[in-house]
């Protein structure tokens, strides 16, 4: 009897010392987690993506405006708008564009309605409108249409939308004084219903440092502007100081 209960217990302890190393063998799966995959490197935008703004010759009116956006995944969003007279016209396009095998800095851009093509060549910060044979056009240094960049705009008028876009930056000499001259490509929607009237001291840049610059609007006074339409006006900033400009006021 006494060996049948020392059997017993002898088989119960191996039972026992089976569960404990199942128990840490368990533990240390869990604790031994795989190594974590690298994360992967991300690819550098090119630089020919952005936004590319300014107005054109026109034979059939007084202006256009062109607004291209293109963008890293090789597709564009295109706005033309033709200044006449009495009216304004515009018109909308997208759709998917290609480099071309043999000259790298020309564009092929294709409607995705209308499957037409058109011609840009690609420059530092600036692109170029094509005829349909992908030759430049006459007084080609009008049609060059700078990269821009965007910047805030704190505006305190109600029901007035304003986007301003870096147009051109150059330095120059203001008083005997070495300057920078911003100038940037203001789009002004009033939606109001009455006309509105903006003066060059309404219109503030503001840099890091919170000094405020007066702006000098190239067609100033700025003709009121009619209830519900949009204008477009170039507006510069100079200023001595070599502070980045933080963003601009409307007062």
């Amino acid at each position: 009897m006494k060996q049948t209960m020392i059997t017993l217990s002898f088989f119960t302890m191996l039972l026992s010392s089976g569960c404990d190393n199942t128990s840490t063998s368990s533990l240390n799966e869990k604790v031994n987690l795989p190594e974590q995959p690298s994360k992967p490197i991300q690819a550098q935008i090119p630089d020919w993506v952005g936004h590319y703004k300014a107005f054109i010759p026109c034979d059939a009116c007084e202006k256009k405006l062109i607004s291209l956006r293109l963008h890293q995944n090789k597709t564009y969003s295109l706005k033309e708008i033709s200044f006449f007279k009495q009216k304004i016209k515009q018109k909308e396009s997208s759709g998917t564009f290609t480099f071309d095998e043999q000259k790298s800095n020309l564009l092929q851009l294709m409607d995705n309605k209308t499957k037409q093509n058109r011609y840009f060549s690609l420059h530092d910060h600036s692109i170029e409108p094509l005829d349909q044979n992908k030759n430049q056009f006459k007084n080609f240094e009008k049609y060059q249409i700078p990269q821009v960049q965007n910047i805030e705009v704190n505006n305190a008028l109600k029901y007035v939308d304003i986007q301003a876009d870096l147009f051109k930056s150059e330095k120059i000499e203001s008083n005997g004084i070495e300057s920078t001259k911003l100038t940037y490509f203001f789009e002004i929607n009033n939606n109001s219903d009455r006309p509105l009237k903006l003066r060059d001291s309404d219109i503030v840049l503001v840099d890091l440092k919170n000094n405020e610059h007066i702006s000098t609007i190239e067609n100033n006074p700025i003709s009121p502007i009619k209830p519900h339409k949009t204008q477009h006006e170039l507006v510069s900033f100079i200023y001595a100081e070599s502070h980045q400009p933080a963003y601009i006021n409307i007062k």
